[in-house]
């Protein structure tokens, strides 16, 4: 047996003693998780040294580019169904619920509009509606559902809220706030003008109201309440700290800071 030369051995052994460098994780998150995600993140990378970068948009949107090509590890979806339709092509394992969020109204203080009144405000031609984009987004698809709701009590005004709505975020395609820009995303539409009124989760609707003082939470009543399902899921291919990282974003201690923004338990 012919003998390795004394670099290679001394190469080889300096290559075991190193620790082993943990891969960085991508993760694919719904954008109402954004700031719940980055502390869930900084804790977990501050725990185990496995850092990871996180991607956020429209479920929907992500999904597509999953399907395209792309793979991240994990993919924090606002519903159940953008996972599942992965899992069914092979691409993802079966998403398991990680939080739960609540549908409420963003309104402009002046419009004076309460869980009572909020049909009417919504049917207003005089009001500015804005949503969320079915499809690339759950949160379009629960403001339809809020819609549909709405038409189960009027009947006609399903199709009147959803010709009405003004279609503003959850389409990469569609005007994005400039760089420079801090705060959310609905509060730039809000400040703008776009938009008077709007569907959005509670978690979101709290960023809002805290960074725009003449908007408000309006609470949906019972009848016209729309609840989310999150599902989080490993895509095929992923790193094996994945399998880490949803163990923490499922632990009391990720439970603790999703439900720190107003998310609920699974």
């Amino acid at each position: 047996m012919l003998k390795k030369p004394l670099w290679f051995v001394l190469a080889v052994g300096l290559f075991l003693s190193l620790p082993m460098r943990a891969e960085d994780l991508t993760v694919f998150h719904a954008g109402s998780l954004a700031k719940a995600m980055g502390d869930i993140a900084k804790a977990f990378t501050a725990e185990t040294g496995i850092t990871v970068q996180l991607v956020g948009a429209g479920s929907g949107s992500l999904r597509q580019r999953i399907e395209k090509g792309e793979r991240p590890d994990l993919f924090a979806s606002a519903d159940m169904e953008n996972p599942r339709a992965l899992a069914s092509k092979g691409l993802a394992q079966d998403p398991t619920t990680f939080a739960r969020n609540i549908q409420c109204l963003l309104a402009k203080k002046d419009l004076h509009v309460t869980a009572d009144n909020c049909i009417d405000k919504m049917l207003d031609p005089k009001i500015k509606l804005g949503t969320s984009t079915p499809i690339l987004d759950p949160g379009g698809d629960y403001a339809w559902k809020l819609f549909d709701l709405i038409g189960t009590q009027r009947p006609g005004a399903a199709d009147k809220l959803k010709a009405k709505a003004i279609k503003l975020v959850g389409d990469p395609a569609l005007p994005m706030p400039p760089k420079e820009y801090t705060k959310y995303q609905v509060s730039w539409h809000f400040e703008e003008g776009r938009a008077e009124l709007f569907p959005s989760y509670v978690t979101s609707a709290k960023i809002v109201a805290s960074e725009l003082d003449w908007v408000e939470i309006i609470m949906l009543p019972p009848s016209l309440t729309v609840s989310a399902e999150y599902g989080l899921t490993t895509v095929n291919g992923a790193k094996p700290q994945a399998a880490q990282l949803m163990a923490y974003i499922l632990s009391p201690k990720g439970q603790a800071i999703l439900q720190g923004y107003g998310f609920t338990a699974p």
